[in-house]
């Protein structure tokens, strides 16, 4: 078959059947009342046992939170630095059989019993069980106020999670039992899952885009690339959302996947189908990394496109042809691996107002171009996409930003995208100073983000090599490494793609130093691999001028850039200085209560015990008539099926 499946059909849902499905499986769907509560939601673990919401009041301060947890017993929920228990901010709590609830704010600084913080800092809201299912409503100030508090920053928090089916015996804090589940998550919890709150249209058609019985080479790093033509529509169609479809099992594997437009509409070399270096037709060649028209990483969900915005394809002038690119990453060596991985796509011919598409803007991926000798906790790259390219790439009145996505790969820890304009930095269009490499999903937008003509770019990124043996290039694999940004823009400009790196003169005059003063091991011969092997050995801290060096080579103030649009159109480059600007202020210092959140003395009778409501203590700890009915109605269907 072709890999491009089409799939039009309306999906029937048999109510009672999906109910006792459901049910047996233990995994919950959660409250409609807490889905329209809260701004965001998601299960934190793959059985859709336990469901986080929250919503973020900026003007406040506070975010809120809702944990709902298929267990009758105690549940905990935390932030973490690392995914691990040590040194986490968590919370406990439970429904006792009399229908209380109870939550305690606690630290934990090793793998045993968090203890209680000084200052209860968490107010619960609201707490119920019902059919053996949890729920907790809480919410905290976003800072850190104590030391034992951990600030929910921008970017990806680590979430941490557990619970047991017990509740602690006589409602006693210090009486929890360990935990029998437990996991963590990385999300992003001050901007959230923001496409998914737009109504899919009416009319909403699909269409899958994927490779097809791709045999996975146990290799830790493949590329795998294959072009078709889209669904041909007279007077074309808007892409309104896109989502990842990943073949059951190999979500591991499947690190990325990117589609890009080929601007030669006819079906030339349709049905290539291999590794992306190996003999690929310059047609397809030359469609990989010219405009993308949608891009997904691990950890990544749903985009959906702004109610009058969509990505035009098919007709006269949208994409017609595409080239997908799926990136394995294998570093275990798994054998017999067969994927058809994809992106689906869901469209409208219903046209919309207003044109979007992908800017690229980064570090040149090249083996020279980003050279991280090991041992650093940070290292620190800025790239530049100078005024040249805004001011001749984008229209008049610039693009708004709808979101943005960040990437590096595993030596990455940290990356932002600083905005200029008349030199003065504007607010970060986008800021994760705790990068995942496992979970990289499109930010949307909180706030309308304009990028005018003469505007200036710079991802920068922050790097950690501890632990590695040798020197860290750029590249392809998730061993080598990568600085660039996506954003989705509209309306559709003319610029695609702006990088940059540090100029020949600067990397020349650092490498020969590094060889000539033996800071790096001599090499034979001329090939770049031979190059690279003699720097494995650059030490930064012996002597102290090799790391001297090594950050003049990073702070010297010239770059050479190039942007370009669509199927590679050179717009404008060359070499340019660093800007000058004013920076922003520092990140303001927390404003804090001067007293404890109310509802933290404990309940009645208790001294230092956890807040505790009281809520529908008549519903707590028994199975409801219509738990009771639906186990009968699952009974019946059961019959009716064999």
């Amino acid at each position: 078959g072709s890999p491009l499946r089409i799939n039009a059909t309306m999906s029937c849902v048999v109510v009672l059947l999906s109910a006792c499905l459901a049910f047996a499986s233990g995994a919950i769907t959660p409250g409609a009342s807490l889905v329209n509560k809260y701004t965001f939601s998601l299960s934190l673990d793959d059985n859709e046992n336990y469901w986080l919401f929250w919503s973020v009041d900026r003007a406040a301060g506070e975010i809120s939170f809702a944990v709902q947890v298929n267990n009758p017993g105690w549940v905990g929920f935390g932030l973490s630095p690392d995914g691990r228990m040590p040194n986490s901010d968590i919370v406990t709590g439970w429904v006792n059989s009399e229908g209380s609830g109870f939550l305690q704010d606690r630290y934990s600084t090793g793998k045993f019993l968090p203890s209680d913080d000084e200052s209860q800092d968490v107010t619960l809201v609201a707490a119920s069980e019902t059919n053996q299912v949890t729920t907790l409503e809480f919410k905290r100030r976003i800072d850190a106020c104590e030391s034992t508090d951990r600030p929910i920053n921008v970017g990806t928090s680590r979430i941490i999670w557990s619970y047991n089916p017990n509740d602690p015996q006589d409602d006693s804090p210090s009486a929890l039992l360990q935990h029998t589940v437990m996991g963590w998550r990385s999300v992003n919890l001050l901007n959230g899952d923001g496409g998914a709150k737009v109504p899919l249209p009416a009319d909403v058609q699909e269409f899958t885009v994927a490779v097809e019985n791709v045999p996975v080479p146990t290799k830790e790093t493949t590329y795998w690339c294959g072009n078709f033509t889209l669904p041909e529509l007279s007077n074309g169609g808007h892409i309104v959302a896109y989502a990842s479809d990943i073949t059951s099992g190999n979500e591991g594997i499947v690190h990325h996947i990117l589609i890009y437009q080929c601007f030669n509409r006819t079906g030339f070399h349709l049905g290539h189908d291999g590794q992306c270096q190996a003999n690929m037709p310059d047609e397809v060649a030359n469609c990989r990394g010219a405009a993308p028209v949608a891009a997904w990483a691990i950890g990544g969900r749903e985009v959906r496109y702004p109610a009058d915005v969509g990505y035009p394809f098919s007709g006269k002038n949208g994409v017609q042809t595409v080239v997908i690119e799926v990136h394995y990453d294998n570093p275990q060596g798994k054998a017999n691996v067969i994927d058809s991985s994809g992106i689906k796509f869901y469209y409208t011919t219903n046209l919309r107002k207003t044109d979007a598409a992908i800017m690229e803007v980064g570090h040149f991926v090249s083996t020279l171009g980003l050279l991280l000798p090991k041992g650093q906790k940070e290292i620190v790259t800025t790239t530049l996409c100078p005024a040249d390219c805004t001011r001749s790439g984008l229209p008049p009145t610039g693009v708004t930003v709808i979101a943005t996505f960040l990437h590096a790969h595993t030596a990455g820890v940290g990356l932002r995208l600083r905005h200029i304009r008349n030199g003065m930095q504007l607010p970060y269009i986008d800021r994760n100073d705790f990068y995942d490499f496992n979970y990289q999903d499109f930010v949307f937008a909180t706030e309308n983000t304009t990028i005018l003509p003469g505007d200036i770019l710079q991802t920068i990124c922050t790097y950690s090599t501890e632990g590695r043996s040798g020197v860290t290039i750029g590249g392809l694999g998730s061993k080598d490494e990568m600085c660039l940004a996506y954003l989705i823009v509209y309306p559709a400009p003319e610029l695609v793609t702006c990088f940059s790196s540090v100029t020949q003169t600067e990397s020349t005059t650092f490498l020969t130093e590094a060889f000539q003063k033996g800071w790096a091991s001599p090499y034979t011969g001329n090939e770049q691999h031979q190059l690279v092997a003699g720097l494995d050995n650059l030490d930064l801290s012996n002597p102290p001028a090799a790391g001297d060096a090594y950050r003049a080579f990073w702070s010297t103030t010239q770059r050479s850039a190039l942007c370009w649009g669509p199927n590679h159109a050179y717009i404008t480059g060359g070499d340019y200085t660093l800007p000058s600007y004013k920076s922003l202020p520092p990140d303001p210092a927390p404003v804090c209560p001067s007293v404890a959140p109310e509802g933290t003395e404990g309940p009645p009778g208790a001294t230092g015990g956890p807040p505790r409501i009281t809520e529908n203590p008549s519903g707590a700890g028994y199975v409801s008539l219509a738990s009771t009915l639906l186990l009968l109605a699952c009974a019946v269907a059961k019959v009716l099926i064999a």
